[in-house]
């Protein structure tokens, strides 16, 4: 099991990390680290006596410089604190996911744009998706859909008429209710070439729109109620969606209509 004492002598003075921070980009003396920091010179040189112990500091022509241990301990500390700082900042999407597998590793959240309902504008999320995908320009769009939503159908139906194909998994649920509220409307979608869909056997736990190097994720509560919309462009998160999608898309079969358009 991996040492945790490391970030025990961290924790017990805070002073430490701030001084390692400190050191990454700004080796110096210590009467010259103190006055930066606004700490007495006396804790600055006890701290910077206990990291030199450590070998996480080193001390040349009286500078005081981190080492290669030092300098990768403060920036993993520091990539720490940004992912604490990230994963309270997408609280409300986070808690409505429910599994932490779905979670994206907060560091590729990094940017993005977080929408979520309020008390005040409850409907937030929703407004935000459906003008976000009104203005892709994409010619496909990969989905993955908790729910069936006529806003979101309008909103697709508009990139439809520009010539946009989409590919689209909803579970078995979802395509049979679709194809109960309108027969006809749904073996016309379907057949009509303009839409790929695909049925997944279980329910699908997260929303997923991928454009052009775009994606927005929506998390839903139980009652299938969009509650927040990550929006980013973001390679390193556009690619955690595209491997989320073709997990899902690979354990679907495609959806066939019943009936051919009368038309073809």
């Amino acid at each position: 099991m991996p040492s945790r004492e490391p970030a025990q002598f961290l924790a017990d003075s805070p002073d430490r990390a701030v001084l390692l921070a400190h050191l990454h980009e700004n080796p110096g003396q210590p009467s010259t680290v103190a006055a930066a920091l606004s700490m007495s010179h006396r804790s600055v040189q006890r701290n910077l006596s206990r990291l030199t112990t450590r070998g996480w500091v080193e001390k040349c022509d009286g500078i005081y410089q981190l080492t290669t241990t030092g300098t990768l301990i403060a920036e993993e500390h520091t990539t720490y604190l940004d992912s604490l700082s990230r994963i309270e900042a997408f609280d409300d999407f986070f808690n409505c996911l429910p599994d932490h597998e779905l979670a994206p590793d907060p560091r590729l959240l990094e940017s993005a744009t977080l929408v979520t309902a309020r008390p005040e504008n409850p409907q937030a999320p929703v407004h935000h998706y459906v003008k976000s995908v009104r203005s892709l320009e994409t010619e496909t769009i990969r989905m993955l859909s908790p729910v069936l939503s006529r806003l979101f159908h309008d909103a697709h139906a508009t990139l439809a008429k520009r010539g946009t194909h989409t590919e689209l998994v909803l579970s078995t649920t979802m395509v049979e209710q679709a194809r109960e509220l309108n027969p006809m409307e749904f073996d016309l979608i379907v057949g009509l070439g303009v839409l790929d869909l695909y049925r997944h056997p279980e329910p699908i736990p997260i929303g997923l729109t991928l454009g052009e190097q775009r994606v927005l994720v929506g998390a839903y509560d139980e009652h299938g109620q969009m509650r927040s919309c990550i929006d980013s462009s973001k390679n390193a998160l556009f690619a955690w969606a595209v491997e989320l999608f073709e997990r899902y898309q690979n354990n679907a079969t495609p959806v066939t209509p019943t009936r051919k358009p009368p038309f073809t």
